[in-house]
């Protein structure tokens, strides 16, 4: 093993071989994650290195015609991530997960229930968990939360604060009554948010 990697070093097949450029491309990856705090630092490297090897065209081969598409790194990166935390490809994810490049995210799936407050439980509970995993973000905004339940038609305005109360699912953070509280996933929350994701993704 050590004879293959002196071989790969001095015999100048990562300057002619299809490793060129590949070192400089890992040291600038590298030195992007390291901007992060540690607990993102390799979803960090992944997003990079992804990014930085799509546009970088193979040596000895002409670059392919440009391609319009809509998925965006932080999509591919972020929903990659997360679908391999719950078990399913990647390709059932993004046909119930969009992420635009701003980091808003969209939720086309559903999920089971009938009452508003169950609903609104699990929609927000999938919703939190995609903004913590896909997007590293701990913390959801309640504003987020409501136009979210607002959209899924599981909106209770009367009641929307008390059921996340309620829920073991999320903790509230902020005084009560304030406009800028946030929501975050409790341990319950995340293993009840990745199982009904995982089921949206099978269906």
């Amino acid at each position: 093993m050590e004879r293959t990697n002196t071989a790969t070093a001095t015999d100048g097949r990562d300057e002619n071989g299809n490793l060129a450029g590949l070192a400089g491309v890992v040291t600038e990856a590298v030195a992007f994650a390291d901007k992060w705090p540690e607990t993102y630092r390799a979803r960090a490297f992944d997003l990079a290195l992804e990014k930085l090897i799509s546009a970088t065209p193979s040596v000895g081969n002409p670059a392919p015609a440009a391609v319009s598409a809509p998925v965006t790194p932080i999509v591919t990166g972020g929903i990659s991530a997360v679908a391999r935390e719950i078990g399913v490809e990647p390709r059932l994810l993004t046909r119930i997960v969009e992420i635009s490049e701003e980091g808003r995210i969209s939720l086309l799936g559903r999920v089971d229930g009938r009452k508003n407050s169950e609903l609104q439980v699990k929609y927000s509970a999938v919703y939190c968990y995609l903004q913590e995993k896909a997007l590293g973000q701990l913390n959801t905004p309640i504003v987020e939360l409501r136009a979210l339940c607002q959209d899924r038609g599981c909106y209770d305005g009367d009641n929307f604060t008390s059921y996340f109360r309620n829920s073991d699912l999320f903790r509230e953070l902020g005084e009560k009554g304030a406009r800028d509280r946030t929501y975050r996933l409790s341990n319950k929350g995340l293993e009840e948010a990745k199982a009904l994701l995982k089921a949206m993704a099978e269906q």
